[in-house]
């Protein structure tokens, strides 16, 4: 990997690392609802320009806006609700260290959804650790479903579902897809999807009202964490293997870790500790691809 990528590959982990510390902010001045909907509307404004002046084919067909439609509602619209509601009750670094079940979710939907993958030993061994990384951290607490710290984990946990299951209909179903236009189109649908609410619910923000601090933290995750970041991304997978791309996964829980320290002044718990490095092992093993066995001559 090129210096150039692989400083985009860390800007992309600090920028997704800071975006449950930003998270955490704007919830200050907003519900959670409003945080997703502006979130959105920044991302989709910044990509849709950027899409616009690339002028690329828009498709026709309604199959494709049809699974465009499902990805924004799963993977954009209720992800976007379910972490800042999430974050009213536990601390940001704890929700970043959860979102590693993505990929772990993602392996399992993958074995499930697409023929030409198959559980090998390592990914199933990578999907137990995982889980047992995830039940360390929520501990014998999380039995107590009407405890409001147990209910932000598992919004947490469904939010990851969510991205999981968006990765495999892109997959299955929208793979060659104009990757910038995607995204963009996805952040379109799911704020307008979540407008509606907003309106009629009286949650839209009051933007001349917020402190520069709430405001600061809307524009950054609004623009760089659901625009930039998502840009150099897929800039990136054009580039490189799409494994070293993942390491972002990776990097962007010690990213938010430190975030959270540094702007949040959060500790973090000791338990945690074991859970990340089983989530982190699993991560690694779930995604591993098995080595081509060479054919002798």
């Amino acid at each position: 990997m090129r210096p150039l990528h692989l400083g985009a590959l860390v800007l992309i982990a600090l920028i997704w690392g800071a975006s449950f510390m930003l998270i955490k902010i704007m919830l200050e001045g907003m519900t959670p609802v409003a945080v997703g909907w502006t979130r959105l509307g920044g991302g989709a404004l910044l990509i849709c320009t950027v899409a616009a002046a690339r002028r690329p084919s828009i498709p026709r067909s309604f199959s494709h806006w049809r699974d465009v439609t499902a990805i924004a509602i799963v993977a954009s619209a209720i992800p976007m609700v379910l972490f800042p509601w999430a974050e009213q009750s536990i601390p940001s670094n704890l929700a970043a260290i959860l979102n590693g079940a993505t990929p772990i979710w993602a392996a399992i939907l993958t074995v499930a959804f697409l023929p030409a993958e198959r559980m090998t030993a390592s990914r199933l061994l990578g999907v137990l650790l995982g889980f047992i990384g995830l039940a360390v951290i929520i501990g014998a607490d999380g039995l107590d479903i009407r405890s409001a710290s147990t209910q932000g984990q598992l919004a947490v946990l469904l939010a990851a579902f969510g991205y999981a299951c968006g990765a495999i209909i892109t997959r299955r179903r929208l793979l060659g897809a104009d990757s910038i236009l995607l995204a963009g189109s996805q952040n379109a649908i799911a704020f307008l999807l979540l407008t509606p609410y907003v309106i009629f619910n009286a949650e839209v923000p009051d933007f001349a009202s917020l402190g520069g601090r709430v405001l600061i933290a809307s524009a950054a995750l609004a623009f760089l964490g659901q625009g930039v970041a998502i840009m150099i991304y897929f800039w990136l997978l054009k580039n490189v293997e799409a494994t070293q791309v993942a390491l972002v996964t990776y990097l962007a829980p010690v990213a938010a870790i430190g975030w959270g320290w540094m702007v949040l002044q959060e500790r973090l718990e000791l338990v945690l500790i074991p859970g990340l490095a089983l989530i982190l092992g699993g991560m690694l093993l779930a995604n591993r691809r098995p080595r081509p066995v060479p054919i002798e001559a």
